[in-house]
């Protein structure tokens, strides 16, 4: 009786032991970026490199004036917080850029809503902002969805709603050619939205 009770609880510590490591090995994708000495948030790993990082409304309203961009257009711009990304995937495997799998968080916890393509083409009815200008303001965005092969890379912005609180974001990323492997997150802190 004794010896059978020793055996049941290696057996259950096994199992404890192997659904701990288990776990520790599912975890084991998820990541912290680190900021730079230049303030952008780096992720670096032999699979994976992001970066992320926020423009300034003076940045936003230079880079697209230069462009020939109206004032109302570019004062919509300046309202709006600015998050620039790249991503870059270093293996043979296919990996996943897909924004609706990207989470922006308030300090609070709740969500901060993410402006997608059609919300700025409303934006730019108002603004009277040109096809040709929209087109432009279209290639400085990340795409909402993108397979990236290996040594392939994306980079561009993402438009959230502003916020006086520094925010989160957590970029998850499916991988393989169906999105059926391991899903990869990397979670960048206290990004802002800069006001200079």
């Amino acid at each position: 009786m004794k010896y059978t009770l020793m055996i049941k609880h290696k057996w259950n510590m096994s199992c404890l032991l192997l659904a701990l490591l288990w776990t520790m090995a599912c975890v084991s994708h998820a990541a912290t970026a680190e900021k730079t000495e230049n303030g952008v948030n780096r992720y670096e790993d032999k699979e994976l490199t992001v970066v992320i990082g926020s423009r300034t409304p003076d940045q936003l309203a230079a880079f697209y004036s230069g462009r020939g961009f109206n004032q109302a257009s570019i004062d919509a711009i300046k309202k709006t917080c600015f998050v620039f990304g790249m991503v870059d995937n270093k293996t043979y495997e296919t990996l996943w850029l897909s924004l609706d799998e990207w989470e922006f968080i308030a300090a609070d916890g709740t969500p901060l809503k993410r402006f997608k393509r059609d919300d700025w083409k409303k934006t730019w009815q108002q603004t009277g902002l040109s096809q040709a200008h929209q087109s432009t303001f279209g290639w400085t965005q990340l795409p909402e969805i993108r397979d990236l092969r290996m040594h392939e890379h994306v980079g561009g912005n993402v438009a959230v709603e502003w916020n006086d609180k520094p925010f989160s974001l957590k970029a998850t990323f499916k991988t393989g050619a169906d999105k059926s492997g391991e899903p990869r997150t990397v979670t960048v802190e206290n990004l802002t939205c800069t006001s200079n």
